[in-house]
């Protein structure tokens, strides 16, 4: 079986040391070792309760450094967010949306 890297969006106007970043990214992710010890020799309960603390830190600083490291792996929209910075990465998380973003059906038959 062989791991395919993960897909990003590529763009020609993401900057190099992002690109750089990804490309690093999808490296780690290739390597099977890793991957194996990060999913299955790490306590999931630890890392959980600990990822649980760290995102109730009220750092401006951390909270940028952990959004980047987010964006890294995934493809972060905050565009929809009513705040563009965070005291916190709870506060990321929970973010309050601007109005109108995300309108609720009103049907009848709409189930929400």
């Amino acid at each position: 079986m062989t791991t395919q890297p993960m897909q990003t969006k590529s763009s020609p106007d993401k900057p190099a040391p992002l690109r750089r970043l990804q490309q690093l990214r999808d490296g780690l992710l290739l390597q099977e070792d890793l991957n194996f010890l990060c999913t299955n020799r790490i306590p999931r309960i630890f890392v959980t309760r600990m990822m649980g603390r760290i995102s109730k830190v009220e750092s401006p600083l951390l909270t940028r450094m952990a959004i980047g490291l987010w964006r890294l792996f995934t493809d972060l929209d905050l565009s929809e967010a009513k705040e563009r910075r965070f005291k916190s990465l709870q506060a990321c998380f929970t973010r309050e949306l601007k109005p109108g973003v995300r309108p609720v059906d009103q049907s009848p038959d709409a189930i929400v």
